[in-house]
């Protein structure tokens, strides 16, 4: 991800650099991933790092995209291949806010960054739920009304905020957070379906 000639091209000190970021922010969280602490780790100078990011926002947006790209990998492990669409969304959503639980807050703090564009929210995972509303629609089980978009927003946000909850507090059981966060997922599911 070094800069030449204005151009993004990737090296393995940039793989170097992301790895160890997701290594330490995943673990440790977003306040012990600093530049100052890559570089220490890296051995080397800060230029190494701002020849290649813009900043650590950056970064930060790149653990976020492995971090959804596992989950979206784990989803699609887990998920029945052959079930009904609905069966298999939530089979896709249970694996996301099981996951996120069994991690630990700081990787639920990364599935959740977002970036905004001219498009709106842009997220992995976001965007991988968009995508399987469409499928519904295509395959005539979702209602063609239905704002895909909206739907996936609104199961992200249920799924990453609650799961976010369940990762940083210990007191709150498992099982009290996931009924509450199957019941929205039901509730977003009732608004898709054809009547």
């Amino acid at each position: 991800m070094a800069f030449s000639k204005g151009k993004r091209i990737e090296d393995e000190t940039s793989k170097r650099i992301v790895d160890l970021a997701v290594n330490i922010g995943c673990k440790e969280g977003v306040g012990a991933l600093t530049v100052t602490r890559l570089c220490r780790e890296l051995n080397c100078d800060r230029r190494v790092i701002y020849n290649r990011f813009r900043d650590i926002d950056e970064i930060n947006m790149l653990i976020a995209k492995r971090c959804n790209e596992e989950l979206i990998q784990k989803a699609q492990e887990q998920a029945p291949q052959d079930a009904p669409y609905y069966e298999c969304f939530m089979a896709r959503i249970m694996t996301v806010f099981t996951y996120i639980y069994e991690k630990n807050a700081s990787f639920q703090y990364y599935t959740a960054l977002y970036e905004i564009s001219q498009d709106g929210v842009r997220n992995e995972l976001l965007q991988d739920w968009e995508r399987i509303v469409e499928e519904g629609k295509a395959r005539g089980v979702v209602n063609a009304e239905t704002d895909s978009r909206r739907a996936a927003e609104t199961l992200w946000i249920i799924a990453t905020s609650i799961g976010g909850m369940l990762a940083a507090n210990t007191g709150y059981p498992y099982h009290d957070a996931r009924d509450t966060m199957l019941y929205g997922v039901r509730a977003v599911f009732e608004t898709m379906k054809i009547q």
